[in-house]
């Protein structure tokens, strides 16, 4: 079994230099993508209980390709979510290099590392319109991950998956003001949906 295993890891390894070799037309000069995020937020120590909320929204982004393994990518979600009392959203617009490590194929995985700023808005509504609560919180936020593309046609793909770790620094001063310590969110999103390809390298 072992030296199975071992023959087919060879033949594994063995195809990544095909796979990474380019061929005209599978690099796209320039795309745009739009579908579905989920993220699920950690709370932060001094709002809690629950320790985390599910949050639902959309995703958009773009990505310039410099070479065929290197672009330069946007990425910006909308994710929201209600409770008994209130409201929250959160949008998160970020950018950054994303990596190709094989190249554009039919399946094609990227990784990325994307920093920006993320903007927490909390609503509350109250019968009593002076007591109504609207906080908005913008703070540096920064996301890695990676993913993977299923080219449909030349000029349409899907995004399968795009698996993130996004951290959120949101609720820092409430938290001083409450007395507790400042503290980041690290939460994770997945993101999915369709590409659009224009051009070709």
């Amino acid at each position: 079994m072992k030296k199975l295993f071992a023959l087919f890891a060879l033949l594994a390894v063995s195809g990544i230099p095909t796979l990474a070799q380019h061929r005209d037309g599978e690099t796209p000069v320039f795309e745009v993508n739009g579908g579905y995020t989920y993220m699920r937020w950690q709370v932060p120590d001094f709002v809690r209980p629950p320790s985390s909320y599910n949050y639902n929204g959309f995703n958009a982004g773009a990505a310039l390709h410099v070479f065929n393994w290197l672009a330069l990518a946007t990425d910006i979600s909308g994710v929201y979510n209600s409770q008994p009392g209130f409201t929250t959203h959160i949008y998160s617009y970020l950018a950054g290099p994303r990596v190709y490590p094989l190249g554009h194929h039919k399946l094609t995985p990227f990784v990325h590392g994307l920093v920006g700023v993320a903007s927490y808005h909390l609503h509350s509504p109250n019968a009593d319109p002076t007591l109504v609560i609207n906080e908005t919180d913008n703070n540096l936020s920064f996301a890695i991950g990676g993913g993977v593309d299923w080219k449909l046609t030349r000029h349409i793909s899907i995004r399968l998956a795009q698996l993130d770790y996004q951290q959120t620094r949101a609720l820092r001063a409430d938290a001083v003001a409450s007395g507790a310590s400042p503290e980041n969110q690290n939460n994770f999103k997945y993101s999915g949906g369709v590409v659009l390809r224009f051009g070709e390298k």
